[in-house]
Parts: structure tokens; C-alpha cells; sequence
């Protein structure tokens, strides 16, 4: 179970930790999260309270979200270097890994496996008017984010938002390992005050490693 969360953690800030490079600001989310499966009520019940918040500015952006008891994920990334810094605390320790954006700009397209749909349905979220895009995977499953376009993004490095999903969002409903994640966002401000959010440089006590290493640590804890 603990490796189906961190993935859907590593999948959800991969999404959206690098959507906003060009404007300035900070976006806080609430986070609730609810399943069907009975094997994932405790993992639940420990993410109770979790947050998300997004600084951006320029081509540089920090995602930082908090699950609840169980761990804080904080990914820092600057698209002029085309590099990411994934940091990790939680009961498994402090852990960081360093990671590069894909290099898209001389390949061929890729056809996503998903469609989007942008309806007419509007809603106002922190005084932003944001429209209903629906994302349906191969499956058949939904996904719904509420998207503003008044906030300028930077795409590159993107994997779902960059193509097919158009505006910021400001609401999202995510399924994924059987889990529904609803993101909403609380607070926005528009300026960045403390510019020292975006550095690289992994902190006192933690211990570098890779995405793989990671992952098989994650799992043998099952």
C-alpha cells in the first residue's frame, strides 16, 4: 500500500509541480482524498489534513505537499537548467533525488493514451472564472480540473498539462490507485517574497538517491 501512495504522490507532483514558470505566485491547496477499497481506509485516515502548495516564478517553481502523517514531498524545479530536486521526509527518513526534464524539443509527438474535454461550465475560484475540462483515460475513468487562464505557464517539461489540458488549475478531482484525490485551491498570492524557495541545494540530513532506490525501499516495507 505504501508503494501505491508514493506513486500516486510522484505522479500527481510530476503533473503539476513544473505548470507554473512564467508568472509569480503561490497557490494553496486543501487536499481530500476517498476510495472505494477497503485496503486503503488507513492510509487514508494517516493523510487526513494534507495540503499542496505551488510557488512559481519565472522558470523556476516549488511544489510542496504535505500527506498528512505519513510524509512531506517538496520538488523544486528550474526549466533554464532543465533539472528537478524531489525531496522526501517521512517515517522511511530524508531522502533527495535529483532528476533531468525529458528533452522534447527535436522529437516526434506522442499520442497521449486520454482525451480532454473543455466545456462551457464555469466556476469562480478565488475570484478566478475557470472552465470544466474533463480528462478520460483509455479506461474510461474520469478525471476534472477547473482551469484559469489568466495565469501565464510555462509548459516545458510538462507531461499531461503541457499538450492537451489548457489554463492553471485551481480545482482539481484526480483518480488514481483507486483513490479520488480533490485538490482546491484556498489562497493565492501574487508575489514571492522569500526567492530562496527555489534553491537546489539538498539540505542538511538528507541522503541522495534515485527514483528507483526509492521505490524498492517503499517496497519492502510492504
Amino acid at each position: 500500500m505504501k508503494r501505491q501512495f508514493l506513486s500516486l504522490v510522484v505522479a500527481v507532483l510530476t503533473t503539476l509541480s513544473l505548470s507554473a514558470q512564467v508568472s509569480e505566485g503561490h497557490v494553496k491547496y486543501t487536499i481530500d482524498m476517498t476510495s472505494d477499497n477497503p485496503e486503503m481506509a488507513m492510509g487514508i485516515a494517516m493523510m487526513q489534513g494534507s495540503t499542496m502548495e505551488i510557488y512559481f516564478k519565472d522558470d523556476k517553481s516549488r511544489t510542496e505537499m504535505s500527506m498528512g502523517s505519513l510524509m512531506t514531498t517538496t520538488i523544486i524545479s528550474d526549466a533554464t537548467k532543465k533539472e528537478t530536486l524531489t525531496l522526501m521526509s517521512g517515517m522511511m527518513g530524508e531522502s533527495a533525488v535529483r532528476g533531468k526534464f525529458e528533452e522534447n524539443e527535436d522529437q516526434p509527438e506522442v499520442e497521449e493514451d486520454f482525451e480532454v474535454t473543455v466545456t462551457d461550465e464555469t466556476k469562480d475560484i478565488l475570484g478566478y472564472t475557470c472552465k470544466k475540462a474533463i480528462v478520460t483515460d483509455s479506461e474510461g475513468n474520469e478525471s476534472v480540473f477547473w482551469v484559469t487562464d489568466k495565469v501565464t505557464i510555462n509548459k516545458e517539461g510538462q507531461t499531461m498539462l503541457n499538450k492537451r489540458i489548457p489554463g492553471f488549475p485551481l480545482a482539481m478531482e484526480v483518480l488514481a490507485n483507486d483513490m479520488v484525490m480533490t485538490m482546491t485551491a484556498i489562497e493565492f498570492d501574487k508575489k514571492i517574497k522569500d526567492k530562496s524557495l527555489f534553491d537546489m541545494k539538498i539540505p542538511e540530513g538528507y541522503t541522495e538517491t534515485t527514483t528507483e532506490e526509492l521505490m524498492n525501499s517503499f517496497e519492502g516495507q510492504e
